[in-house]
């Protein structure tokens, strides 16, 4: 029997959000939507979360040959880690689907992609699932993205390094 792996959050944080369009990492894979949600570590939807991944851990055993491997890896993230203000306090979670989500808002009313971006809020429909990569060795626990509700606009959150933290003043001889 199938344990359930699916949760949707309480409010969270959106970064890195790649809705508009399908895009692959790299040349050899395939080509993905996908965010990166930054939750609370106090959030309720944290013990949603973990029992998630152990049911989706207890799915795993029969491609891992009736046991957890010793490198299992998850897709829940440390935020404390990161030397990066927004992401303090939070754990993170990298995820993607191959099907583009549905987008609604407050009213569940359909809404664009273009309403979404790096620092907003919402609320996220997750799947998370075992995989064996036999290739590279890799075992572990990801997370498939189903659906975002948007909540609510925030300050948005630049990736990128500013030119003033870049470089020096220089002055000339």
């Amino acid at each position: 029997m199938k344990l359930n792996t699916k949760v949707v959050t309480g409010k969270v944080k959106l970064n890195y959000v790649n809705i508009k369009e399908p895009k692959a990492i790299n040349l050899s894979t395939e080509p993905k939507y996908g965010t990166t949600i930054l939750i609370p570590k106090e959030s309720n939807t944290m013990d949603k979360i973990y029992e998630a991944i152990y049911n989706a851990t207890k799915n795993g055993l029969h491609i891992w040959n009736g046991k957890v491997p010793e490198n299992l890896v998850t897709c829940l993230k440390d935020g404390d880690l990161l030397e990066r203000k927004e992401y303090k306090g939070c754990f993170y979670i990298n995820a993607t689907s191959r099907v583009k989500p549905q987008i609604v808002d407050k009213s569940l009313k359909e809404i664009g992609s273009e309403q979404l971006y790096n620092g907003c809020y919402g609320r996220v429909s997750l799947n998370f699932f075992p995989y064996n990569h036999l290739e590279s060795g890799n075992c572990g626990i990801g997370a498939g993205l189903l659906n975002i509700q948007k909540l609510r606009d925030s300050e948005y959150i630049s990736n990128r390094s500013s030119a003033l933290d870049d470089f020096d003043i220089i002055k000339e001889d």
